[in-house]
């Protein structure tokens, strides 16, 4: 049988506006990121969702409330799904960042599955937990429709992972705040039906930040 998974990225922070890193910190949602999620809500309402996981950090977990209460269900706290530890750059703006360690922040926007953030995690360290939760998710819910509830980071490795694709293409891979990707785990492989969908944030005319951030 197959898995659908429907991956979730929590709606937009203060943090995210900022521009500051934000990883294992745990920032909550604003009031955009809140009506982002209500949102994405309706656009899932009618989709029926037998089980949820989400990161165990606030601003994933609100989202997740936002989303499944239609669906009378709560998601169960996974550490797999847990953000990217940034490490030293954790709560400084990607301004200073760039200033204060000029080359290694050279190398993330443009080289990042090279190098580990000064203090911080390496994105082959987070692949090799967050892909193995899917996987794991995916395999003890055969035949049903999960939600995952995650982080821009997380997501665009699950994005990776499920193309079959390099981490040499993570700078190509785009996660807006409370976008929708939908999976289908199958015994071949994962069939992709859509990635990085905000139409429900985009047609309903809320705001939605430009940068991938």
């Amino acid at each position: 049988m197959a898995t659908t998974i429907l991956l979730i990225r929590h709606g937009e922070t203060d943090w995210n506006r900022e521009r500051i890193y934000r990883g294992v910190f745990d920032i909550p949602l604003n009031d955009n990121g809140r009506d982002q999620a209500r949102l994405a809500a309706e656009a899932l309402r009618s989709d029926k969702i037998d089980a949820a996981y989400s990161s165990p950090l606030s601003r994933a977990v609100e989202t997740a409330n936002i989303i499944l209460e239609p669906h009378g269900i709560d998601a169960t706290l996974h550490q797999g799904l847990l953000d990217f530890d940034y490490g030293d750059w954790t709560g400084k703006k990607d301004l200073d960042v760039a200033l204060r360690w000029s080359e290694e922040h050279a190398l993330w926007n443009s080289r990042p599955h090279s190098i580990r953030v000064p203090g911080g995690d390496t994105l082959q360290d987070v692949f090799d937990r967050t892909y193995g939760a899917m996987e794991e998710i995916a395999k003890e819910h055969d035949g049903q429709t999960v939600a995952l509830f995650a982080h821009r980071v997380v997501n665009k490795l699950l994005v990776i992972g499920a193309l079959g694709l390099n981490l040499d293409r993570f700078p190509f891979i785009i996660q807006g705040n409370c976008c929708i990707n939908k999976f289908v785990r199958t015994e071949l492989g994962y069939i992709i039906e859509f990635i990085n969908d905000t139409a429900h944030i985009r047609n309903a005319g809320k705001e939605l930040l430009p940068a991938d951030f």
